[in-house]
């Protein structure tokens, strides 16, 4: 069984999830560099990888190829990180959490922090929807009904931190005050933040 294993120590590996437009790339990407961790864009990885969009890996291929391509993505990242023992910030897309094997890695591996962030906010954020291939017809009905469906999985995280009355420097500082904590604090609850 997989564990995790800084119980008395900071955690220097964290996952952000969250649905599209809660700003899981652009968090990130400040922490890391805040911190000196390294980031993973899950997304970003797999059209590096793929040499194409995710846009174009969903109309080519479909759903259920993207999160098969998705899953082994997060696996091989997740054990070349504890193969190296990197400090790392990965943001996984939206669906990323709802497999159970990529869940399971990312729960026991690093410390989760759901980003969330009211339906009306996302769906100012993410527009038209055109370049998410999740967002078919209304874009608030689907970002309503996406969020419908993954919220029990984003549940199992170890923090959820509400973003929306936030400002960018908040949720970073919020977000590396997170990550200071303790792990063992984090067994078996979720905390709000």
């Amino acid at each position: 069984m997989i564990s995790f294993d800084t119980v008395n120590s900071p955690c220097d590996r964290v996952t952000l999830i969250g649905m599209m437009g809660t700003g899981k790339s652009k968090f990130g990407r400040l922490v890391a560099n805040n911190l000196g961790f390294n980031f993973y864009d899950v997304d970003t990885l797999i059209e590096k990888k793929l040499k194409t969009t995710i846009k174009e890996l969903f109309q080519k291929h479909g759903e259920p190829f993207f999160r098969d391509v998705e899953k082994k993505t997060i696996k091989e990242l997740v054990f070349k990180i504890k193969e190296n023992n990197e400090k790392v910030i990965i943001s996984v897309g939206g669906g990323g959490f709802d497999n159970i094997e990529s869940r399971e890695l990312l729960l026991n591996y690093t410390k989760v922090i759901w980003l969330k962030t009211p339906v009306n906010i996302l769906t100012k954020r993410v527009g038209n929807g055109s370049k998410r291939p999740m967002i078919k017809g209304d874009v608030t009905e689907a970002i309503k009904n996406l969020l419908k469906k993954r919220t029990e999985f984003y549940s199992l995280c170890h923090y959820k931190l509400d973003t929306h009355k936030l400002s960018q420097n908040q949720i970073t500082e919020k977000i590396i005050n997170l990550i200071s904590l303790k792990s063992n604090k984090i067994k078996n609850e979720i905390r709000n933040y």
